[in-house]
Parts: C-alpha cells; structure tokens; sequence
C-alpha cells in the first residue's frame, strides 16, 4: 500500500508538504553538524519523489521558501563565526537571531573544522 501524501496547506503541493517535517529536521542537523542526520533527510526526499536529484532539488526549493527574504545571506549565516556559542545560547532559549549576534561577538576558543570535499 502506497502512502499517500498529506493535504497542502503549507506549501501548495502535496509532496512538498510531506517534506516539511524533514526540513525543519535538516534545519536542526545542520546547526548541530550532524552530517549523519542531514543525509537521513536527503534521504526521505529522494524516498518521495522516487529520485535523489528531484528529491534534493524538492527540497532545496523548500528550505528556499523557508527563508526569511528581509534579512541578508551574513545575517543569516552570523550563526557560523560561532557555532559552539550560538549552539550554547540556543540552549539557554535565546532566539536564534540574537544567539547568531551574541555567537558573533565572541571569538571561538577552537577554530572550527574545514570539510573537504
């Protein structure tokens, strides 16, 4: 028995909505580096439009339209200088903007990891 999608009040389409829970999570794996998790997520989007590459675009376009548009890519990103700080503010219930500004003001005590490709 196939699952059907779920109705479209979010998004306008009925396989986009069923991404939505699996974007909220990719947000959160990402501010937590978890690079297991973020492939889980691409992972459900290739399960429901039967493609990884329709699925990853599926759901790139989706985290898109999650995006505040009134707030530029270095506010957005003001997250990173910090990550370790930011994530620590976060946990105290700081919101997420003024954790990224409070994570920027400090200089990280271990320099962060570069991923290669």
């Amino acid at each position: 028995m196939t699952r059907r999608p779920p109705d479209s009040p979010l998004t306008g389409d009925r396989y986009l909505e069923t991404l939505v829970p699996s974007a909220e999570k990719l947000v959160a794996a990402v501010r937590r580096d978890d690079t297991m998790f973020v492939e889980a997520m691409l992972a459900d989007a290739e399960m429901v439009y039967e493609d990884a590459l329709t699925g990853a675009h599926a759901l790139v376009v989706l985290l898109a339209a999650m995006v505040p548009d009134d707030r530029t890519a270095a506010e957005l990103l003001r997250w990173r200088a910090n990550p370790d700080e930011y994530r620590r503010h976060r946990a105290a219930g700081v919101p997420a903007k003024e954790a990224a500004e409070l994570a920027a003001q400090i200089a990280p005590i271990r320099r962060p990891h570069r991923r290669t490709a």
